[in-house]
């Protein structure tokens, strides 16, 4: 039902996905311009490095060759590219400021672009449960505002918790890619994806009820992030099998989209695919903490043992 319910509960908050999507275009075009600032010089510097010229020109020849349907040399072309890598990286160990500098200025930013993503998430959360608590359609920029303290300090505290748990993963990725090494490939490739989708399902659960308990619980972060963290609302196992599932089924959904429409399609599904996640937990919240809560303007869907409210409670999705 919960499933069902989370549904429901999207297509009526589907015009958040446009506000999501402008919030999203907007932050992701002024750090690719940020970062644009910083690379361009850098490889612009490389010019004038013979190793890093001679790449380019292979890269150029390789091109011009397989347009001609020359395919004959690429064994030889891949080893130049090869070798010559290996002095640009040799190169650049000898002279290690200017790639310190840059790579940090992009960590900086890459940091700045997450932070200000956990701005949007929790701005459309809002949105969603104040959709869900009395079918009131408020606005994006209002919301963000509204809620820029507990939002500033919701994504200062995931920000670096995220980062880590994101590294410890790339690493146990790497480690179980190693050991798939002497299988197959396609083997290789399966294992990966499984693990991946596994911690995945993993991180998912442990934070699915934070934003809600934020902004439907009416608790402290610290304290909501404890109550996410620990999984005080229990059916661990069914919010992870559901985050673990959905986790493939958007990665299958967002492949397909963008095969068959080129990358367009990817403008809609990528906010959606956000904002499904997000209307699952404040659907999982509400249902654990036996909430009331509309999915649709003609339907709430109420507890079995009914809490007693006031109108003032319920408006305010107390």
């Amino acid at each position: 039902m919960r499933f069902k319910h989370t549904i429901n509960v999207l297509i009526d908050n589907f015009r958040v996905t446009y506000k999501l999507l402008v919030y999203l275009l907007i932050v992701i075009l002024i750090s690719i311009g940020l970062s644009a600032a910083i690379v361009v010089p850098f490889f612009g510097r490389l010019e004038n490095v013979e190793y890093y010229a001679n790449i380019i020109e292979t890269f150029n020849d390789l091109f011009d060759n397989i347009i001609h349907g020359d395919f004959s040399s690429f064994a030889g072309y891949f080893e130049r590219i090869s070798n010559n890598f290996n002095e640009l990286l040799t190169y650049l160990g000898e002279h290690p400021a200017d790639l310190v500098l840059s790579s940090l200025a992009l960590m900086l930013i890459g940091l700045v672009r997450r932070f200000f993503i956990g701005l949007g998430n929790f701005a459309a959360g809002s949105l969603i449960n104040d959709k869900m608590a009395m079918q009131a359609n408020s606005a994006f920029s209002a919301a963000l505002i509204k809620n820029l303290g507990k939002a500033s300090l919701y994504s200062v505290i995931y920000l670096p918790m995220s980062y880590v748990f994101d590294v410890a993963c790339v690493l146990v990725l790497y480690l179980i890619l190693f050991m798939a090494l002497s299988l197959p490939i396609m083997v290789a490739v399966f294992l990966f994806f499984v693990f991946m989708v596994l911690l995945t399902g993993v991180k998912m659960m442990l934070t699915s009820d934070w934003l809600p308990a934020i902004i439907c619980g009416k608790q402290g972060t610290v304290a909501a992030f404890k109550y996410s963290f620990t999984r005080k609302s229990g059916n661990s196992f069914g919010v992870y099998s559901f985050f673990a599932t959905s986790a493939v089924a958007i990665l299958a959904f967002n492949v397909l989209a963008a095969i068959g429409t080129f990358g367009a399609a990817l403008i809609i599904t990528v906010p959606l695919s956000y904002l499904y996640l997000l209307c699952y937990e404040f659907v999982n919240y509400c249902d654990g903490n036996e909430i009331k809560y509309f999915i649709d303007k003609h339907t709430i869907i109420k507890p079995d043992q009914e809490k007693e409210t006031s109108r003032e409670q319920f408006l305010k999705g107390e």
